[in-house]
Order: structure tokens, then C-alpha cells, then sequence
């Protein structure tokens, strides 16, 4: 008896289903096909993103109801919090002042900066290794400009040539109103 229920527990296990999440999968592209594990001069991320659109990609987990909410259907400025003000500083967006820019370490894995907006004063730290890109609080511990907390950074390049990617930020599971939600936000970014 204790066979048979250990079997029955082995296979309720092995054949639980998981849900697929709406989130694109990380396709971190390198303008060239060096990627050795060491610094890649012409990593196409390193330096500095003016934000011009955004999207965030709403599901309701209770009614299995997807929704998509452009981020500046109602004005310029706009937050990464759905439902919600922006919490930190890193979620409030303004469309075509907004910049993001990422300073690479010079080895991979390894950790570099990002500054937001241009304030050198309180950067941001920049987590890289081959393949997860992470914005985290500053290595000094001086500040906390994330609630302690870090932001996943997955990216794509739309156009080499003009140098614009999407980057996909901001996965979220809440509670809102006594509804489950998942959101992510897509954030179109053109170089400076």
C-alpha cells in the first residue's frame, strides 16, 4: 500500500500542469558573434536609451482575461505599476525624456552601472552575466532606490540600424480589487 501511494504521489508530481507565462523568452542579441564570456566591445545595450513607447501586458489570472494598456494613451508621463502609482523611480516613464543607460563591466560575469535619467549621483548597479542582465541597488548599500528589490532586464533588438530595442521589465504577480493579476511591461527604447 505504501508502494502504491508512493507511486500515485511520484506521478501527481511528474504530471502537475504549470502555466506558460505571457513573458517572451530572453533573446539577448550581440550585434557580432563574439561572445567568448568576456567583454564585448560592441554590446549593443552598453550606453545610453531614450524611451519612445510603451506597452504592458495585463492578465487576469482569475478570469483568464489578457489585456493591452499603452502606457501613454493618456498623457506623456506614465508608470510601470498597473492599477497603482509608481513606487520607485525607476517606474515612473516619461516618453521621449526618460534614458536608461547601462555601463558593462569589463568582464562577464561581472557588475556595472546604470544610471537613470542622468543622475550620477545615486546610480543604479548593473548585474550582467551571459545570459541575465539585472538592475540592482548600488554595490555601496548607501541608498536604496529599489526597496531592497532588483529589475530583471530582457531584451530585443528591433532594428540594428537605427538602434532601437524593446526591453521587457517589471514581471508582477498582484492582488488588485480581489483579483490575481501577471503584468509585464514592453518598453521601445532608441539610442542616443
Amino acid at each position: 500500500m505504501k508502494k502504491l501511494i508512493k507511486v500515485l504521489c511520484l506521478f501527481l508530481i511528474l504530471s502537475s500542469c504549470v502555466k506558460e507565462p505571457m513573458y517572451p523568452p530572453c533573446t539577448t542579441v550581440y550585434p557580432t558573434t563574439q561572445n567568448n564570456g568576456n567583454y564585448v566591445e560592441t554590446n549593443f545595450l552598453d550606453g545610453c536609451w531614450v524611451l519612445q513607447s510603451g506597452t504592458m501586458y495585463v492578465q487576469n489570472l482569475d478570469t483568464d482575461e489578457n489585456n493591452e494598456v499603452f502606457l501613454f494613451g493618456g498623457g506623456e508621463t506614465s508608470s510601470l505599476r498597473y492599477g497603482g502609482a509608481s513606487l520607485f523611480p525607476i517606474e515612473t516613464l516619461v516618453r521621449y525624456q526618460t534614458t536608461w543607460c547601462f555601463d558593462f563591466p569589463d568582464n562577464i560575469p561581472g557588475n556595472g552601472s546604470f544610471t537613470l535619467n542622468g543622475d550620477s549621483v545615486y546610480p543604479y548597479g548593473l548585474n550582467v552575466t551571459t545570459n541575465n542582465i539585472t538592475v540592482t541597488e548600488d554595490i555601496s548599500g548607501n541608498y536604496q532606490l529599489l526597496g531592497g528589490s532588483s529589475r530583471p532586464i530582457h531584451y530585443e533588438v528591433v532594428n540594428v540600424e537605427s538602434k532601437i530595442i524593446n526591453i521587457y521589465i517589471q514581471e508582477v504577480y498582484e492582488n488588485l480589487d480581489g483579483y490575481n493579476y501577471y503584468y509585464f511591461s514592453k518598453l521601445k527604447f532608441k539610442k542616443q
